[in-house]
């Protein structure tokens, strides 16, 4: 297998952004303005427009959408071509830069055998995505000891309820360092890990006997042998510490203080892992893997793309602005090569960068009606309360019949007299008016969501580059996880020589 090098990467984000270039304003649009701005009019490509003139094609183009042999039909060529040009500047479309698990195991001078499948206390989607990553970092840490004397302990960073780092420590006998920003996280994670511990065992012994095809017995049931496992005591590997990340925290202090009996070397090595590490966290632990020479191994996996902290966007309004300004870093671009584009995003197309289009097209889901909805209430601000226009923050409303039901739940929950006011024969006139309308907003839609694996490929792309113009030869973007199941399915992998 080549190993990619800056000037291909460079090439390839290129192509990507040359794309995207004509589509800043779709992506970065709001589908709270789609009536009131006439989205389908400014944003779709003419050529798109103009072979779905009537409702019958919409509902025809929608499933040639979700069908994917269909995608080649001539009824559709525009479409076809709208699709097929977004997918090949996905990642999938850039195969020479995707690595996979088994490619990657070829590089490591270490072979490991399979791993159990644990059923454990979490969600199957949680279950595989621990599983892999869980997996995959016992192979890199096994990589990096076998060629030092030094051992090798492992921080995971956006620690959460310590998923990761239980299964880490537990079924792989890691020392692992949680670290999370919220005190209360640490907390739960230390008496999650408690009561793992005490049920470990019992798991281990159920995933040995799936493993050679015996069905064991009902949880609380004994299993009828005649040797009895033996119970083998369970390691108190896993410690937390609750702090805020940047690439001035000392991890080697803070493993000296959380290891104290066990730390037997002035410097030992690190495996800076985090699966799911919201927004920039993401960002800044590529930039401590970088900062710190005894961090030699990375596995990252992140999301939340919105909470990124961009260096040349003017159109972010943060939820959360106290955490926010607390990262002392941006978070995009990190590359050298972005940044001398200038290159930026936009929170609207962060936010769609982390929308699944392989969930949309597996499950054929339309989009939920109240986008349709909300465009039709902020006619109604319009209307009634034009000062109001992109300031209404109706956010869920949940358990309602209609149109009308949806009016006088929101006009509750926010407060504004001016909307419990409109009558009902107004709205269902509104409803009338703009009926035809709510087709095209469904595959509007469907088109926007195309992007978004795109705009995530900008993302991923910049921080591979960032490490490869760092030098980091060995430096990897791994497929890692089932796309329909988990959809930030990518974990960028770096070592160290």
């Amino acid at each position: 297998m080549d190993n990619v090098g800056v000037a291909e990467l460079q090439h390839c984000v290129d192509a990507v952004l040359s794309f995207l270039e004509p589509y800043w304003s779709f992506v970065n649009c709001h589908m709270v303005n789609y009536l009131i701005d006439d989205h389908w009019a400014h944003m779709v490509p003419h050529p798109l427009r103009a072979e779905l003139q009537a409702v019958d094609h919409v509902h025809q183009a929608i499933k040639t959408f979700f069908s994917q042999t269909a995608r080649d039909s001539p009824q559709f060529p525009a479409l076809a071509q709208f699709l097929e040009t977004c997918e090949r500047h996905c990642l999938a479309g850039f195969p020479q830069l995707l690595t996979s698990v088994e490619q990657l195991e070829q590089l490591l001078p270490v072979t490991m055998g399979t791993h159990l499948s644990i059923k454990e206390f979490m969600s199957a989607k949680k279950c595989h995505e621990v599983e892999q990553t869980a997996a995959l970092i016992n192979k890199l840490v096994q990589s990096t000891t076998s060629e030092s004397s030094a051992e090798c302990y492992i921080v995971d960073a956006g620690d959460g309820k310590g998923y990761l780092s239980s299964r880490l420590a537990l079924q792989y006998g890691h020392r692992v360092l949680g670290i999370d920003a919220k005190k209360s996280n640490t907390e739960n994670a230390l008496a999650r890990n408690s009561k793992l511990k005490r049920a470990w065992n019992g798991l281990t012994e159920r995933a040995e006997l799936q493993s050679q095809g015996i069905t064991p017995p009902r949880r609380g049931k004994k299993l009828a042998t005649k040797a009895t496992p033996v119970n083998i005591p369970v390691q108190d590997n896993y410690k937390t510490t609750s702090r805020f990340i940047t690439t001035e925290l000392n991890l080697c202090d803070l493993l000296k203080e959380h290891f104290v009996q066990e730390l037997k070397v002035v410097k030992p090595r690190i495996c800076l892992t985090g699966l799911h590490t919201c927004g920039n966290l993401a960002a800044t632990c590529l930039q401590v893997f970088h900062a710190q020479d005894i961090c030699r191994v990375l596995c990252s996996v992140g999301c939340c793309y919105h909470l990124l902290r961009e260096r040349y966007s003017q159109q972010e309004f943060y939820g959360n602005k106290a955490l926010m300004e607390e990262s002392t870093d941006y978070g995009f671009p990190l590359s050298r090569h972005l940044q001398q584009r200038g290159v930026c995003l936009g929170r609207n197309a962060r936010m769609l960068a982390a929308q699944s289009i392989e969930r949309t097209l597996s499950a054929k889901e339309l989009p939920n009606i109240t986008i349709f909805y909300r465009a039709l209430l902020e006619i109604l601000v319009c209307r009634r309360a034009p000062h109001l226009k992109n300031q209404l923050k109706v956010g869920k409303v949940h358990k309602f019949n209609n149109f009308i039901e949806y009016v006088q739940i929101c006009a509750k929950k926010l407060g504004e007299p001016w909307l419990a006011a409109v009558g009902e024969a107004e709205l269902v006139a509104l409803l009338q008016q703009h009926d035809t309308d709510r087709h095209y907003l469904s595959l509007f839609y469907l088109l926007r969501m195309s992007f978004a694996p795109v705009l995530e490929s900008v993302i991923l792309l910049d921080r591979l580059l960032y490490l490869k113009e760092l030098g980091y030869e060995h430096s990897y973007l791994i497929d890692l996880f089932d796309a329909v199941i988990s959809p930030r399915h990518y974990a960028i992998v770096a070592l160290k020589p």
